[in-house]
């Protein structure tokens, strides 16, 4: 963890986003999003992406805890011993795969870790794209603040299925989202929170609570 100081030879534009990337840390951490080091926060700058070092906690980040990869997740800089978080790879597939993605959240709520959604409706889809769950939220006001605005949006967020192969859930990730355009910018992966993202460090932010919200809901309603 960093002690506070900046980090030498930083561009502005990458300071900026470390710090952006910081106070969301800060930030889910008061509300119980993330704890011990689990989640990951990142941000794409070019064919350059920044993502928070493995092991840190995301409540007490310094500017010297990131890591910035190539687009095919080599490393590039980062501090001593600091390895991309275990992630990275499915970070990698959204940034390739929804063009308008700068800025992706992941945390461990308890809602997102414990809604399981109904069985998909393309059964070709759940084999090819690992899919075994989706959540569909109809007649709830917070969808607009996906800038869904339609009184007929149906909108629906997938749940990708959970194992230890993390690249292989980024293969999965990355053939769904590159199919066919996708309206909702978050997805769960079953028992293991919510990931979200944006075109800013605000959107991504925006579009994460109220993800995170329509899950609680999900919870509720499952628990009727």
């Amino acid at each position: 963890m960093s002690a506070g100081g900046g980090v030498p030879g930083l561009d502005a534009a990458t300071r900026e986003l470390r710090r952006g990337l910081m106070r969301l840390g800060q930030r889910y951490d008061a509300r119980g999003w993330l704890f011990g080091t689990c989640g990951n926060l990142s941000g794409r700058d070019g064919d350059r992406i920044t993502i928070t070092a493995s092991g840190r906690h995301k409540g007490e980040l310094g500017e010297d805890d990131f890591v910035t990869v190539d687009l095919g997740g080599a490393l590039v800089a980062g501090p001593p011993g600091g390895r991309p978080s275990a992630e990275t790879s499915i970070h990698l597939a959204l940034y390739e795969a929804v063009a308008t993605a700068r800025v992706i959240v992941h945390v461990h709520t308890v809602a997102s870790s414990l809604v399981r959604g109904e069985a998909p409706v393309d059964a070709a889809l759940q084999h090819a794209a690992g899919v075994v769950g989706e959540l569909r939220f109809e007649g709830l006001e917070m969808v607009k603040g996906w800038d869904l605005w339609s009184p007929e949006a149906r909108p629906v967020m997938p749940v990708f299925e959970n194992h230890a192969d993390v690249p292989a859930i980024a293969r999965d990730v990355g053939r769904y989202y590159a199919a066919a355009p996708r309206e909702v910018p978050a997805l769960l992966i079953a028992g293991h929170g919510l990931t979200a993202w944006g075109a800013s460090l605000f959107e991504a932010n925006r579009h994460l609570e109220v993800a995170e919200f329509l899950c609680q809901v999900a919870l509720a309603n499952a628990r009727r």
